[in-house]
């Protein structure tokens, strides 16, 4: 017992059996809350309203607090809350539903019609949800108008044709419409996550470990070599990003629309990656380097969720901190929505390169080199 290493796999499976089972929380505890749902009438007739409210009721009761109903006064107005990512789906009445609902004791009836709109580029999870829980909606609603039709044509005394029986039997016709849709690339913002990671951490570590096994002879040296290693950075974030985004089209077939944007953006994202981890062990020295170890396997299944999806926790004190989610989201604009490089995620990856480089310069201003003879290395000339 008196040699440590009999001791520490033991300890190491302790370890590393509570960091690695405790990654797995929020799939495991996932408890949707609060999914924002769009509803919108275009139906003005006397049925219009009803249903609103009856749609209303049936999707707080769905599932409980899963749903959060926002109401929309036109089609056009949920795009546009669908392409901020403020709505995963919806329900849209037909302006003519009322007609088409008294036409169904006619002779000639015809469906009334909603449309479901799933907005899928927002989070595949979700959107498989939603179009399960929003048909179910839909299903009830027929099975409440199917009954109350026969009761009123029961006490009508109307006669009820063969041909009429599916009619009564499923009187709403649903159409489900995909927005923002994902086509053949529903997985490639989480295929950059984890090459661009690791990417990064090697290269910080490489141009940490290049700093400090080299010693310089004056101030002005070291801000001399500083900087060459600021644009040799710049330029291997621009050299992974590319590679990466090439390399996904080559070994995972992925096809972009503009391959230049998307290269771009990653690049962007290495970049601010590379500087945040840098200006890290720089100050906080090589130790420090865990924390980004840790997030790759915490961030992992955050990322490939929706908030609402998430434990309090999580969504409180986990997810606005992890760094690879503007990685994620930034791609998500540009792939699925049509928006630029410098969206909000991109944006924010460019502040976080900026700072990490400041804070980085700001170490290297302050920070006194060391006498040659305390490191037995090469002097650069």
């Amino acid at each position: 017992m008196k040699n440590k290493f009999l001791v520490l796999p033991f300890i190491a499976v302790i370890v590393l059996g509570i960091i690695f089972l405790s990654t797995q929380i929020p799939v495991v505890k996932m408890s949707p809350k609060n999914l924002p749902v769009a509803l919108v009438s275009e139906d003005a007739g006397e049925m219009g309203d009803t249903l609103l409210q009856n749609l209303q009721n049936q999707l707080a009761a769905t599932g409980m607090d899963m749903i959060e109903v926002k109401v929309y006064d036109s089609i056009q107005s949920m795009e546009e809350a669908m392409k901020e990512q403020e709505v995963y789906g919806g329900l849209v009445v037909s302006e003519s539903f009322t007609a088409q609902f008294a036409s169904l004791q006619s002779p000639s009836p015809e469906n009334p019609t909603m449309q479901i709109y799933i907005n899928q580029g927002a989070n595949a999870t979700v959107a498989t949800m939603l179009t399960s829980a929003l048909d179910n909606i839909v299903k009830q609603l027929n099975s409440v108008m199917s009954t109350q039709l026969l009761q009123n044509m029961g006490q009508a005394n109307v006669p009820i044709q063969a041909s009429q029986v599916p009619t009564l039997v499923a009187p709403i016709h649903a159409e489900t419409i995909y927005v923002n849709s994902v086509g053949d690339l529903g997985s490639a913002p989480t295929a950059f996550f984890q090459p661009l990671w690791f990417a990064s951490i090697i290269g910080a570590v490489l141009f940490y470990l290049a700093q400090t096994k080299t010693t310089f002879s004056s101030k002005q040296q070291k801000l001399k070599f500083h900087g060459v290693q600021s644009i040799v950075a710049i330029i291997y974030a621009f050299f992974a990003g590319y590679f990466v985004t090439w390399s996904t089209t080559w070994m995972l077939g992925f096809s972009f629309e503009d391959f230049n944007k998307v290269a771009l953006f990653s690049s962007l994202a290495c970049l601010g990656f590379v500087f945040l981890i840098l200006a890290t062990v720089t100050w906080l020295r090589f130790p420090s380097l865990v924390i980004y170890v840790l997030l790759m396997f915490f961030g992992l299944p955050l990322i490939q969720l929706a908030p609402e999806m998430l434990p309090t926790f999580y969504q409180d004190y986990i997810l606005p901190w992890l760094p690879m989610k503007f990685l994620i989201n930034g791609l998500k604009d540009i792939l699925y929505f049509g928006q630029g490089i410098f969206n909000g995620n991109g944006v924010v990856l460019s502040w976080i390169a900026v700072i990490s480089f400041i804070l980085l310069w700001i170490k290297q201003l302050i920070e006194k080199p060391r006498p040659t003879e305390e490191i037995n290395t090469e002097v650069v000339e």
